[in-house]
């Protein structure tokens, strides 16, 4: 059943109730650099100004006239130097981590989350996230972006050690789990306390299925994303999970998790998922960011969009984004034909 929505937010909450809302919501960006690449901004400039990081940040993405915003850029890298990591500035984008913060059990236990929330860099997300809520004035749908308890314990160990202490180490494994579940919670429980925030985005791309098998992901990650959903719950908020690589054969467990929707990279077929999860949670994905979004002409992107469109957003439930993260190098004019085509798109 068609509803009448009428602002792009509520457009795109419709999608997360499973509804068929006016026209396809859609999305520019998963983690939220791509602005930043836009205007030529680092972070590092602007780390003593949430006011005009928002500022640019909303401005570029009510540019090309995004529905759905997730606001956090850097997030990872600025939780992990609150634990007392390093981490280095590009001239474009987010940081990156720099270090390994977790070697032994006994590191955990010097690591401290209160500390790393009350960091001045974790305020300052919080401030940005604030002012673009300001920014918004209600429009747009913004959902505050981190790290699910799987990736962040890869960073904090490395993830080449990690994922071998998968077979050498579960005990570690599990303590770091543990430890990263409360990190993540906490951070998203932290962020959550700026009013006017409609949801949370959950990306856990080390949970591939390209660099990790079905039967950990359901063993050792899965149970990690329903708890971090539980401690979540509370707050009634949509939750949007993004997992990279070719995850098909682990989509079925997904509608179990308590998850709102589930946004697949671009190796994923739209059809079958959207014939695995069976209506049971929401679809978003998966136009390519290099091929597509950064390789081909405005009219191509226009054509592959609308083979996206044509292959899930029939029945509701679904919103187009890019299957992962827009680099540097995506023209703008490409990301505006790619918003462009979804909100032309007239579903059955």
């Amino acid at each position: 059943m068609t509803t009448e929505t009428t602002t792009p937010r509520e457009i795109t909450l419709e999608a997360f109730k499973l509804k068929k809302p006016d026209r396809v919501p859609v999305g520019v960006c998963l983690g939220g650099s791509w602005p930043f690449f836009i205007r030529n901004a680092s972070l590092a400039d602007l780390l003593d100004d949430p006011i005009k990081t928002a500022s640019i940040f909303y401005e570029v993405n009510e540019r090309v006239d995004a529905d759905f915003i997730t606001v956090g850029t850097g997030a990872t890298a600025l939780l992990f130097q609150g634990l007392g990591g390093k981490i280095e500035f590009s001239s474009k984008g987010a940081p990156s981590i720099a270090s390994i913060l977790v070697e032994s059990e006994s590191d955990i236990d010097r690591l401290d989350i209160s500390r790393a929330i009350r960091s001045e860099r974790v305020q300052w997300l919080r401030a940005v996230a604030k002012e673009t809520v300001r920014l918004n004035r209600g429009r747009r749908s913004l959902f505050i972006s981190g790290r699910a308890p799987f990736t962040l314990a890869g960073q904090l160990a490395g993830l080449e050690m990690f994922t071998k202490s998968l077979y050498k180490n579960k005990r570690f494994v599990d303590r770091l789990l543990d430890f990263t579940l409360e990190l993540s919670a906490a951070y998203y429980e932290f962020m959550l306390g700026a009013d006017g925030l409609d949801g949370v985005f959950i990306a856990d791309p080390s949970a591939s299925g390209d660099v990790l098998s079905a039967r950990h992901f359901e063993g050792v990650v899965l149970p990690k994303i329903v708890g971090l959903l539980k401690r979540l719950a509370p707050y009634e908020r949509p939750s949007l999970l993004h997992i990279c690589g070719n995850i098909t054969d682990r989509l079925h467990l997904l509608p179990e998790t308590g998850v709102g929707m589930i946004s697949v990279d671009s190796k994923v077929d739209l059809r079958l998922a959207r014939e695995i999860l069976g209506g049971k949670i929401g679809l978003a994905g998966n136009v390519h960011p290099v091929f597509v979004l950064e390789d081909m002409s405005p009219g191509e992107v226009a054509e592959k969009t609308r083979e996206c469109l044509a292959a899930a957003a029939g029945g509701g439930g679904f919103m187009l984004l890019p299957g992962c993260d827009l680099s540097s190098k995506v023209p703008e004019e490409n990301v505006c034909e790619f918003v462009r085509t979804a909100h032309a798109w007239m579903t059955d």
